[in-house]
């Protein structure tokens, strides 16, 4: 790059210097005119300065860097700014939000404590509702509890004969089976013996005949050599025929034996066929007798069981029912005993009574005996006569705890203390 030549062109050079000094003037104030002033300053004297344009060039690059380096401060501090700005505008919106949802909260308590009043003051109306009610249905259930108790004693009555009945039924059913088995049994033992002689005279006639063929074959066989020997010599002539004749009778001979041997095998197959069936007749029957006597047995052990179970069960809801009717007594009877009760002017602290009360269907008390440790009369009579005050007692729904308390001498211990 070659140097400029001022002396030729000095006014253009000078203004082309002042311009570019006032190029980099702006650029480093980022243009920031100051406003005018009120009067106008004295015009400043440039001193123009001849320089090299790679000097001038590199000028301007260090000043534009300074530039760009002061925007990129300056947005980087705005960015902070703003991320600060943001920030305290975040903290602020919690705090709002936390105090919105604090007023909230509370207002939530308040309102759930008037319903909460509300509904403890609802429950209380329908508590005592509840309580009329209950103190109304309790005599209807009591009515009832004794209707049905009633009606369950006649149903288990019916349901006792019943059983009864059955089992006199199926007991006179087992008899006649038996009647019948034993009947069959002696048609079948007499049919067996029948069928037996039958072979046996069966096998005597077949026997028989044989013998009777065998003899009249033995006359025949002497008969014919007797009439062969006689005829030997006048029928020579015909002695093709007579061995013809010979032979048929000789195969006659072995077809009647054949059918002779043919009948007696099957004879002896026919017994031994009855045999065989008479003897599984006679297995079955056996097998029939031993499972009548496993029913009968079963029926048996199966009725003694359940004549165990229920008797334990009887047993054990009679325990169950005469607990709770003692407890019965001591949470309904003894405090009403003790509320109708009067002090009587002998009665001192610490005294007590055995009472025994017999008891109507209807709580009634239709006796009264008190028994006192130490013997005093009119301690005795004051707690007859709270008893007789305080009835009638309130029976239990349920009818087996009832029925522990009706009929028989119902106790408990008198202690107004």
């Amino acid at each position: 790059m070659t140097a400029l030549k001022p002396r030729r062109h000095p006014g253009a050079f000078l203004l082309s210097l002042g311009l570019h000094l006032l190029l980099a003037a702006l650029v480093v104030t980022r243009f920031d005119i100051p406003p005018p002033p009120q009067s106008l300053p004295q015009p400043e004297i440039i001193e123009a300065v001849a320089t090299d344009a790679a000097e001038l060039e590199r000028t301007w690059k260090a000043a534009e860097q300074r530039r760009q380096q002061k925007i990129r401060d300056q947005q980087a501090a705005e960015a902070r700014a703003r991320e600060a700005a943001e920030r305290r505008r975040e903290r602020e919106q919690a705090e709002q939000e936390a105090r919105a949802a604090s007023e909230e909260a509370a207002r939530q308590a308040a309102m759930k404590s008037l319903a909460l009043q509300r509904q403890h003051e609802n429950e209380q109306r329908e508590a005592e509702a509840a309580r009329q009610r209950e103190a109304a249905a309790q005599s209807q259930r009591e009515a009832r509890a004794r209707a049905e108790a009633e009606a369950r004693q006649r149903a288990e009555q019916a349901a006792r004969d019943k059983a009864e009945s059955d089992l006199k039924r199926r007991l006179e059913e087992d008899a006649e089976r038996k009647a019948e088995l034993a009947a069959q049994q002696k048609a079948e033992s007499e049919a067996r013996r029948k069928a037996e002689q039958k072979a046996e005279d069966t096998q005597r006639q077949a026997e028989t005949q044989a013998k009777r063929q065998r003899e009249a074959e033995a006359r025949r066989q002497s008969e014919k050599a007797a009439r062969r020997q006689a005829q030997l010599e006048a029928r020579k002539t015909a002695e093709a025929e007579a061995r013809q004749q010979a032979k048929a009778q000789e195969a006659a001979r072995l077809k009647a034996e054949q059918t002779t041997a043919a009948k007696r095998q099957a004879e002896t197959e026919a017994k031994r066929k009855a045999e065989v069936k008479a003897r599984r007749e006679a297995e079955a029957r056996a097998q029939r007798e031993a499972e009548d006597a496993e029913r009968q047995q079963a029926l048996a052990a199966a009725q003694a069981k359940e004549q165990a179970e229920r008797k334990a069960r009887q047993q054990a809801d009679e325990a169950t029912a005469e607990k709770a009717a003692q407890a019965w007594v001591n949470r309904y009877f003894r405090p009403k005993v003790e509320r109708a009760w009067l002090k009587p002017a002998s009665a001192s602290a610490g005294m007590s009574c055995k009472i025994q009360v017999r008891l109507q269907a209807d709580g009634r008390a239709s006796s009264v005996d008190a028994v006192c440790a130490n013997g005093d009369a009119a301690f005795e009579r004051s707690a007859e006569a709270a008893v007789r005050k305080a009835a009638p007692f309130p029976m239990p729904p349920d009818p087996a705890i009832a029925a522990q308390l009706l009929g028989q001498t119902v106790s408990f211990r008198f202690n107004p203390d």
